[in-house]
């Protein structure tokens, strides 16, 4: 786990360290009441962490609310908690969860195709979690990441351009891992008619700018 993390980063000696060590900095944390608080006690409250799951908000616009988001997006795209990251649309854009995370919930569906479009691309991006899953299933008998994917390169791309393999690979018995979509229907829910539209017009858009769909 640490080795692909130590990949994923990118980094080296110092440098490696630090980047690893913001990745267990506190992301949420809630004040308990206790006996002591409720008896008037000068004591500052206790407090219980909300790790595993966290919201990605930012409900005024400062630089601490800056720095909260930064160090939820840095431990989200770590091996390390949190592992559940509910989001509004701040999450929506331009922004990088791709590492750890392969699976994206639409509790509300767009009404714009781009916008489930961008939603996904957060973890549809370089060397994500469902490249990095099938790198390993095939190419596991190499010994450091590096050498996997360099395999990888010299084995898949070919004549294809750069995207192959840190985004996507071209054989789909050798990609079986993909990036899921999950989409809940409730019963006489208009989703079901919205749903069926957005992935008709998604589909003519990912034709357009010759992108290949590695999603189920």
């Amino acid at each position: 786990m640490l080795d692909e993390y130590a990949h994923i980063l990118g980094e080296q000696g110092d440098a490696l360290a630090d980047a690893m060590i913001d990745a267990f900095s506190d992301t949420a944390s809630l004040q308990v009441d206790t006996l002591e608080s409720f008896t008037g006690a000068e004591k500052e409250k206790p407090c219980l962490g909300t790790h595993f799951a966290v919201g990605y908000f930012n409900a005024r616009i400062s630089n601490e609310n800056v720095q909260r988001t930064e160090k939820i997006r840095k431990a989200f795209n770590s091996p390390f908690r949190p592992f559940v990251l509910s989001t509004t649309s701040i999450g929506q854009e331009g922004l990088d969860f791709q590492f750890h995370c392969r699976k994206v919930m639409c509790w509300n569906l767009p009404s714009n195709p781009i916008d489930l479009e961008q939603r996904e691309g957060c973890i549809n991006r370089y060397k994500c979690l469902a490249v990095h899953q099938n790198i390993a299933h095939k190419y596991s008998s190499e010994k450091t990441w590096d050498a996997m994917f360099e395999k990888a390169a010299q084995t898949e791309k070919g004549d294809l351009p750069n995207l192959v393999p840190y985004w996507c690979l071209t054989d789909g018995e050798a990609a079986p891992v993909k990036i899921k979509r999950i989409v809940p229907m409730y019963q006489l829910s208009q989703d079901h008619l919205r749903y069926n539209r957005l992935i008709k017009i998604l589909s003519l858009y990912q034709l357009t700018l010759g992108s290949q769909d590695k999603r189920s």
